[in-house]
């Protein structure tokens, strides 16, 4: 054998050692106890003969073409184990991979055993527990034992982390997974909701103010147009008498009628403005405009703030019916229902020509109504009709 052959040997004899030992490196990646063996058994096959070929170089001239042959096979050998275990490699997952996966993830992860040692932690966990703890995670329990208390956390940086830990049974031994996600923009858009939400409660707060000042100018507007009125019928109704003491115009029974319906007319008024009367007080100020009130069914207790909802709204069907409907009587009707209580008020006035148009007190009634969570409704035909649906009693007063 020349040299040359020999080089040639010596250069695939090289080849097949190198590609065992990359076999060798696959099998141990891949965990291949039965593939590492063999690769190692190639590789020391290739490795023997080229040792004995570079100790004879350049003057050994026993080797014969079977040792070409073998040289050949062993290289071959060695080359296709080593691709197939690089190729079994790409397609089977190990721990080194699992690990590279983990610790690309964007949320932070980690295992641990029941004991708190962890067996699978990425470099997320490891960065946030620097952050909170200022050390590694060593310990997945005494680091759940720090964020427990308060699982969401705004670090310095201003990024928000929300915490969880999971139990969860491997091969039957108890392993704990914590994992942390990125809340940042979760808990940005939670803070501006509680913004708008404040904003919407003052907001809220002025529309409620500005309707009670509302409703305070119209009851106001109300008063001043019913004293105006009042002035105005008793300045007539006074030239009428002067007149008639005069003895130039008027009879005394048309003034008397005047009297009677200014007096009917104040009393009304009277009986309107005392909020705190009671049914008896009410029903005596009826009769004596000439009004009868008569009640049936069962009524909330004296005190509650449904038997004062009751009481104004027979003041203000009373008013009503001595101003509008020219009526002398005024029904009452109460029940009690599962939710509560209905009152139905009536008279035997005139019939409203068409839908009631809600004065001041009206509007004044269906608001507090509506404050105690109760309803009012108005009908107009074929005879006015309110009725108030209220609440269960309950001992406050208005």
């Amino acid at each position: 054998m020349n040299t040359l052959h020999a080089g040639l040997m010596c250069t695939l004899l090289l080849v097949g050692t190198i590609a065992g030992l990359f076999g060798c490196m696959s099998a141990v990646r891949c965990h291949r106890r039965f593939a590492f063996a063999i690769c190692l058994a190639i590789t020391l096959l290739d490795f023997v003969p080229l040792a004995v070929l570079l100790s004879n170089l350049p003057t050994d001239e026993t080797l014969c073409p079977i040792l070409w042959t073998a040289a050949l096979l062993l290289t071959s050998l060695s080359l296709f184990a080593s691709l197939m275990l690089w190729w079994k490699g790409k397609r089977q997952l190990s721990p080194i991979s699992i690990k590279e996966s983990c610790d690309h993830l964007p949320c932070a992860l980690c295992f641990a055993w029941e004991n708190g040692q962890p067996c699978l932690k990425n470099l997320k966990m490891d960065e946030l527990s620097h952050l909170l703890t200022g050390e590694a995670l060593l310990n997945a329990n005494t680091f759940w034992k720090t964020i427990e208390s308060q699982p969401i956390v705004t670090l310095e940086n201003g990024h928000t982390w929300s915490f969880a830990r999971v139990r969860m049974t491997m091969a039957g031994r108890t392993v704990y997974q914590i994992t942390g996600t990125n809340i940042t923009e979760e808990a940005r858009l939670q803070h501006e909701l509680e913004k708008d939400n404040l904003r919407l409660e003052a907001m809220n707060r002025r529309l409620r103010q500005y309707g009670q000042d509302v409703q305070e100018a119209t009851r106001e507007k109300e008063i001043l147009r019913a004293k105006t009125r009042v002035h105005d019928e008793i300045g007539r109704v006074l030239m009428q008498t002067r007149q008639f003491l005069s003895g130039t115009q008027g009879d005394a029974e048309s003034v008397c009628a005047a009297w009677q319906q200014n007096t009917r007319l104040l009393l009304a008024k009277y009986a309107d403005e005392q909020h705190t009367d009671t049914f008896e007080q009410l029903t005596r100020a009826a009769q004596a405009i000439g009004v009868t009130i008569a009640r049936s069914g069962a009524f909330p207790q004296e005190g509650t703030e449904s038997a004062q909802l009751a009481e104004a709204a027979a003041h203000e069907c009373l008013t009503n019916l001595v101003r509008h409907a020219g009526g002398t009587r005024l029904e009452i009707l109460s029940e009690r229902t599962a939710e509560g209580w209905s009152i139905r008020y009536r008279n035997d006035g005139d019939a409203p020509s068409g839908p009631i148009v809600e004065g001041s007190g009206l509007t004044a009634l269906r608001a507090r109504t509506e404050a105690a969570g109760g309803a009012m409704a108005i009908a107009h035909a074929p005879r006015f009709e309110l009725t108030l649906t209220l609440p269960q009693e309950r001992q406050e007063t208005l």
